[in-house]
């Protein structure tokens, strides 16, 4: 049944076309770290570089339309759960089987491998030697291999949903209760958060440390959406899900929140990761990182900050 679902469906298609290509990509990219050498002036090295720009060409559209189909993934599992008894948004499909987790994982990576492969590309597409061409070439296999992974898991997890099956809410699953990694991020993902918010400002001060920062502001940004800020927004202290807020009755405000969490850490990531090859981080880079990291900062300061000041109390 949930592959007869549109959103679903058109996922599957992308996924066959993406496949399709980056199967071509993962080809040519073996060829080229085989027999790559810009200082030879053979057929075979020209034919190399114009399979190059191929590949650039094939992977940046590949990309560019897989990264907004993670929000259509995200609409897919909300839309889902209106056939699912139990589930209230799309946290109850993702955890309807063992693995829906391991598949909103992976895409994340995927999505942050991403960004690095094109922050590569850009950068040896300003290079007159293709100085950074085998570099962009060894990381088509590795994400290769993640979004084969992804597809699998995507194809498990939609064809393993069972509408028969009460699955749980998100009350449950995102509520208080005696697990101590839920009990930890309700009480201290406030001062986790601030403390990795602090580390992502050093560290693009300093160019020190951008990935490890970036990713550590993802993970507290998650937390302290889930846990600190989504009470407020639904303004109910019970209610802790990241996943209704992108419902219509909030106004879809969810998917500004991860918008701006992904953009802030798919730049800040390409940014440290150009910072290890060149040696120097782009400056432009990481000041939108910065930019899109404080915006959402700032939004989840922003209900917390508005409830109190109409209701005079905290949650």
């Amino acid at each position: 049944m949930s592959f007869l679902i549109p959103e679903i469906f058109i996922q599957l298609i992308i996924y066959a076309v993406s496949m399709f290509f980056l199967s071509v990509g993962f080809v040519i990219s073996i060829r080229i770290i085989r027999r790559w050498d810009f200082s030879s002036s053979s057929a075979v090295q020209y034919g190399l570089e114009k399979q190059s720009y191929l590949i650039s060409v094939l992977m940046k559209y590949i990309f560019i339309i897989n990264i907004p189909v993670f929000l259509l993934f995200i609409f897919a599992n909300d839309k889902l759960s209106a056939y699912l008894e139990g589930a209230m948004c799309a946290a109850g499909v993702v955890n309807a089987t063992v693995y829906g987790k391991y598949l909103i994982t992976v895409k994340i990576i995927n999505l942050i491998l991403y960004a690095a492969w094109l922050s590569v590309n850009r950068l040896d597409s300003k290079s007159e030697t293709m100085a950074y061409t085998p570099l962009k070439s060894k990381l088509i296999p590795l994400i290769f291999v993640s979004f084969v992974s992804e597809l699998i898991l995507f194809i498990l997890h939609f064809g393993s949903i069972d509408p028969t099956v009460a699955v749980s809410c998100c009350n449950v699953i995102f509520g208080d209760n005696t697990s101590v990694f839920k009990t930890f991020s309700a009480d201290y993902s406030v001062q986790i958060y601030a403390a990795a918010f602090i580390l992502l400002t050093l560290s693009a001060l300093s160019r020190k440390l951008l990935i490890l920062s970036n990713l550590l502001h993802l993970a507290a940004g998650i937390s302290v959406l889930t846990y600190a800020v989504s009470p407020y927004i639904y303004e109910l202290p019970t209610h802790k899900c990241p996943f209704c807020i992108l419902q219509p009755e909030y106004g879809f405000i969810g998917y500004v929140f991860y918008v701006l969490i992904y953009a802030g850490t798919a730049l800040g990531v390409s940014a440290g990761f150009i910072s290890i090859i060149s040696g120097k981080a782009p400056e432009k880079t990481v000041r939108y990182a910065l930019i899109f990291n404080t915006a959402y900062m700032l939004l989840c300061l922003f209900f917390p900050l508005s409830y109190y000041l109409r209701n005079s109390t905290w949650l």
